[in-house]
C-alpha cells in the first residue's frame, strides 16, 4: 500500500485538477478563472474531462488554454457515460503527483489546493466542505436546504471527501482502480468508503474551500434528487456486508407519509412547504426506494 506516508517529505507537490464536464458547460469560464487565483505556489495543470465529447467545449478549452494562468488540458471521455468515468479519465492522462477533483459548475476559492495540499500531508484521501450561501439564488436555496460546514462528509457509515472537492494522491487513486462507474451518484461516497476499508486514511477540512452551486430550475433538481436518493441506498445495500447499517424502512414509511399530508393541492399556510422544496424533497425518496429494494439495503 502506497499512502501518504511516502510524500510527507514533498510539501509542494505537483497537482493535476481534474474537472468532469457533462457537455458544454456555461459557468466553466467562471471556475476556470477561479483555478488562475490560486495561492498555491507548486506546479498546476487542468485537466477538462468532457464526457459528452462536445466539440464546443474542446475549442472553448483550446481559447481557455491562452487565457488561464495554469496549462488547461482537454480530454474526451465520452465512450463511456458518467462522471467517475469522466474522473478517471483525467486521472489516467494527469502528469502530476496529486491529484484534486472538482465542478464544472461551481467556484474553488483561492486557498482550495493549499487546503487540501495540507491535509494530504497526514492522509491518503482529503476533501473539503462547501458553501452554497454566495452564488445562489433566493429560489435555490430555499428548494435544497445545505447542511452546514461543520455536518458535511458525515454518514451513517464511515465518513467520506465531497466529489466536489476532493483530493488523493495519484497512486493511491490508481491502487483502487479509481472510482466506480456504477454509480449514477454518490461515487465519491463510495471511494471515500473503499479507501478506507482498505486501510488508507481520510482527512477533511470543515472550512469551506468552495462555493457550491444549486439547481434552480426543476426538472434538473428532481433528476439530480432521483439519482442522489437511487445512489445513497445503493451504496447502502453494497456495503451493508461490510458493516453498512441498513435503512430502517420505518423511517422510509414515515418520510412517505409526512410527504402525503403536506403535498402541494394544500395551502403553503396549512404546509408551510412550497412545491419545489416539496418535490426536491419527493424525488430522492422515490429514488430511495427503487435502490432500496433493488439493493436489499431495507430493514424493519
Amino acid at each position: 500500500m502506497d499512502s501518504y506516508a511516502s510524500h510527507v517529505t514533498r510539501p509542494t507537490p505537483s497537482v493535476s485538477v481534474i474537472i468532469p464536464v457533462g457537455g458544454f458547460d456555461r459557468y466553466l469560464a467562471e471556475q476556470l478563472a477561479a483555478l488562475t487565483v490560486q495561492d498555491y505556489p507548486g506546479p498546476v495543470e487542468v485537466i477538462v474531462s468532457d464526457n459528452r465529447g462536445d466539440p464546443r467545449l474542446a475549442e472553448h478549452v483550446q481559447r481557455m488554454s491562452a487565457t488561464v494562468g495554469p496549462p488547461v488540458r482537454y480530454v474526451d471521455s465520452a465512450r463511456l457515460s458518467g462522471a467517475a468515468h469522466a474522473r478517471n479519465e483525467g486521472a489516467r492522462v494527469a502528469a502530476h503527483d496529486f491529484l484534486a477533483f472538482c465542478d464544472a459548475d461551481d467556484v474553488v476559492r483561492p486557498g482550495w489546493i493549499s487546503s487540501l495540499i495540507q491535509l494530504a500531508q497526514n492522509a491518503d484521501v482529503v476533501g473539503t466542505a462547501l458553501d452554497a450561501s454566495r452564488i445562489n439564488c433566493e429560489k435555490a436555496l430555499n428548494w435544497t436546504p445545505t447542511p452546514a460546514p461543520t455536518e458535511q462528509g458525515k454518514s451513517a457509515f464511515l465518513p467520506f471527501a465531497i466529489g466536489a472537492s476532493l483530493g488523493c494522491w495519484k497512486t493511491v487513486y490508481e491502487a483502487l482502480d479509481g472510482m466506480d462507474n456504477t454509480f449514477r451518484a454518490s461515487q465519491d461516497v463510495e471511494f471515500s468508503w473503499r479507501a478506507q476499508l482498505e486501510g488508507y486514511t481520510l482527512g477533511f477540512d470543515q472550512e469551506a474551500q468552495v462555493d457550491y452551486r444549486l439547481r434552480s430550475r426543476l426538472r434538473p433538481l428532481m433528476t439530480q434528487s432521483f439519482r442522489l436518493g437511487y445512489g445513497s441506498t445503493m451504496l447502502r445495500g453494497v456495503y451493508r456486508p461490510r458493516g453498512c447499517p441498513p435503512v430502517p424502512l420505518s423511517k422510509v414509511v414515515l418520510a412517505w407519509l409526512e410527504l402525503a399530508v403536506r403535498n402541494p393541492l394544500l395551502p403553503v399556510a396549512i404546509t408551510r412547504l412550497p412545491r419545489g422544496l416539496w418535490l426536491r424533497a419527493v424525488w430522492p425518496r422515490a429514488g430511495e426506494l427503487r435502490g432500496g429494494f433493488g439493493h436489499r439495503a431495507f430493514t424493519w
